[in-house]
């Protein structure tokens, strides 16, 4: 990394957060861009130049890096230690790693993975599975360079070319078709796995002493009856009502939280774009003849009331869910897969992995961590292979891979602003940006 780069990265680094967080805005029209007719018709004149690799590094890695280890601070309580009349406050075992990442999760799972494409290709940034060194993995300025080799080594080309995404319905709605995934500009796309915290949120439900009913069969207990019977849980809760509950939770507060970290560092870096909706999410994963979209894998379900409709199950060998496409069809390995995360020889809660946590005596507490009931990881399976037999696919309600908004960044044609807008409209960074950090290619500009 250059000289003048580093400076840069390090000026973006000491913005001020509530300078970030106040000027935050959809700044939407970038260099190259046209809006043809209307009241705000307007042509920039400029060529589309495209982020540099350090621009697109501080975007994705502030979105979706490693920060360092997270706490897990919560109770582990065990039920036979509760006087009588005490509140249990324990089942604190349902985290999943701890790797502290930019963006907070349910259970530790960050079951996100960031998409993104540009000019010259389509790429994920793979950080699932990746763990922190120290306690704070980023902290400070000597750290940038670390940030941005991680982002070189992390990102995974998966095919070449921009994006194929038709500009028009029902790819992207109208007021989407005239800048989204335009040359120049960078489009972020977040996926979200819901797969792994659905099973990880029903052994959760269960022993919080909560089963699951079918709504539709007069909320008879869904693949748990002999369980229930048993005593093992005596709250009854729709399933209908369960999937939803986890995986939007787990979706929303993901790729919500990457978004607005995206769009700080948009503010701090002066750059434009925005987050939107508006676009059709089977389109963009590819589950269409339409166009090729990131090549995810689509399955079908025979039965049920999704019956012949696709659903994105996963990318293969790029992101695969806890779908039982990748465990031999068997929902049953899905379900031990998840506690091998846990207690297994690489698992979290293995005391031979202890330098991974984040404790000052190592091995002591993970040795104190109740394990799940072998009762609970059962009478999982035997729930979701209800939901598979009755319904086809799993999960029944949410799609395995969930995708709800896309983020774009690109240059600002501040002529466009100048005309139509009040002083204020962009910033300062907004305004020198293009001469600090592409000097040369602005002066080319106004030579041509």
């Amino acid at each position: 990394m250059d000289i003048d780069t580093r400076k840069l990265l390090e000026e973006a680094w000491n913005t001020p957060l509530f300078e970030a967080i106040f000027t935050r805005r959809s700044r939407r029209f970038g260099l190259g861009m046209e809006i043809p007719h209307g009241p705000n018709a307007y042509r920039s004149e400029a060529e589309p130049i495209p982020l540099s690799l350090e621009e697109e590094a501080m975007l994705c890695m502030g979105a979706t890096g490693m920060s360092g280890m997270n706490l897990a601070d919560m109770p582990h309580t065990r039920r036979e230690e509760l006087a009588a009349g005490e509140v249990w406050d324990g089942n604190c075992n349902t985290m999943l790693e701890y790797n502290g990442r930019t963006f907070p999760s349910p259970c530790g799972s960050h079951g996100t993975e960031l998409f993104y494409t540009n000019d010259e290709g389509c790429y994920v940034v793979k950080m699932r599975g990746t763990r922190p060194e120290r306690m704070q993995e980023i902290a400070a300025l000597d750290d940038l360079s670390k940030l941005v080799e991680t982002f070189k080594e992390r990102r995974v080309q998966i095919s070449e070319g921009r994006l194929d995404l038709p500009h028009s319905s029902p790819a992207l709605m109208s007021f989407n078709t005239w800048n989204a995934n335009r040359p120049g500009t960078t489009l972020f796309m977040p996926v979200c796995d819901v797969t792994e915290e659905l099973i990880n949120g029903l052994m959760l439900f269960l022993e919080q002493g909560q089963y699951p009913v079918d709504a539709s069969d007069g909320m008879k207990p869904l693949g748990c009856e002999k369980w229930v019977q048993e005593g093992l849980a005596a709250i009854p809760v729709p399933y209908q009502t369960v999937e939803p509950l986890v995986a939007y939770g787990a979706s929303n507060v993901e790729v919500g939280f990457m978004g607005q970290n995206l769009l700080l560092i948009q503010s701090a870096l002066g750059l434009g774009g925005g987050p939107f909706g508006g676009f059709t999410a089977m389109m963009v994963l590819g589950g269409t003849p339409m166009c090729r979209g990131l090549g995810f894998r689509f399955e079908t379900a025979e039965r049920g009331a999704a019956a012949g409709i696709p659903y994105p199950v996963g990318k293969d060998g790029v992101f695969e869910t806890h779908h039982p496409s990748y465990f031999g069809g068997s929902i049953d390995d899905a379900v031990d897969d998840v506690i091998e995360r846990k207690w297994g020889a690489d698992g979290i809660f293995n005391a031979d992995n202890a330098h991974r946590a984040p404790y000052k005596r190592p091995g002591q507490m993970e040795q104190e961590i109740p394990r799940t009931d072998p009762a609970i990881i059962q009478c999982t399976k035997d729930i979701l292979n209800a939901v598979w037999k009755k319904w086809g696919r799993f999960p029944a309600f949410v799609d395995p891979c969930v995708m709800t908004v896309l983020f774009q960044a690109h240059h600002l044609e501040c002529g466009f602003y100048d005309q139509y807008y009040r002083d204020g409209a962009y910033t300062e960074r907004h305004r020198r940006h293009m001469e600090k950090w592409h000097g040369k290619k602005k002066a080319a500009l106004k030579a041509a």
